[in-house]
């Protein structure tokens, strides 16, 4: 059985007293506050006043030499990797390696990864223990939720190495999170 619930938006009860005077501390309190406030401002403004008096006294107070204007072509650089840096750090780092470690194998070493953020492209050179273990590492990235288009660029097998590792590299695009 469901009793009805009386809902009063509209109250006609009168503040209590205790809570008028703890409004009216607080008023105060705040009042006393901004004067203390205001009275170290006061006091920095001075003691900065009188340390320039000071310093113009004992000619401390001299200009300090104005860097020179760097080259156009030197700025240009400068802003030019500045971009670079920028670019660099907006590849989403933590989504690309936990797509190569979601995709890791005992026999797949990964021998180094080059990031080209126009192009949103991963480029991954490794190593395998065989052909079988190459193509299972591919299936594997290739079920990342993080990496697209990917596709075997070149392998070769290390004939002078003991066991004839493969080593290959994969190109791949990150998708772009919203």
């Amino acid at each position: 059985m469901m009793y009805p619930i009386s809902l009063d938006y509209a109250s006609n009860r009168k503040p209590s007293l205790s809570g008028m005077v703890v409004l009216v501390l607080a008023v105060i309190l705040l009042i006393g506050v901004a004067q203390f406030n205001l009275a170290l401002q006061q006091q920095v403004l001075e003691l900065d006043q009188s340390i320039q008096q000071v310093k113009t006294s004992r000619g401390l107070n001299k200009e300090a030499p104005k860097p020179q204007a760097k080259s156009s072509a030197e700025l240009v650089a400068k802003i030019e990797e500045a971009k670079k840096l920028a670019a660099f750090l907006m590849i989403p780092w933590g989504n690309l390696f936990d797509a190569l470690e979601g995709a890791a194998l005992d026999d797949v070493a990964i021998l180094s990864i080059e990031p080209d953020s126009k192009k949103r492209e991963l480029k991954i050179n490794a190593e395998a223990k065989n052909v079988k273990t190459m193509f299972s590492y591919l299936e594997r990235l290739e079920a990342s939720h993080d990496l697209v288009n990917i596709y075997l660029v070149k392998h070769e097998i290390l004939e002078d190495m003991d066991q004839h590792p493969i080593r290959f590299m994969v190109m791949a695009n990150w998708k772009e999170k919203p």
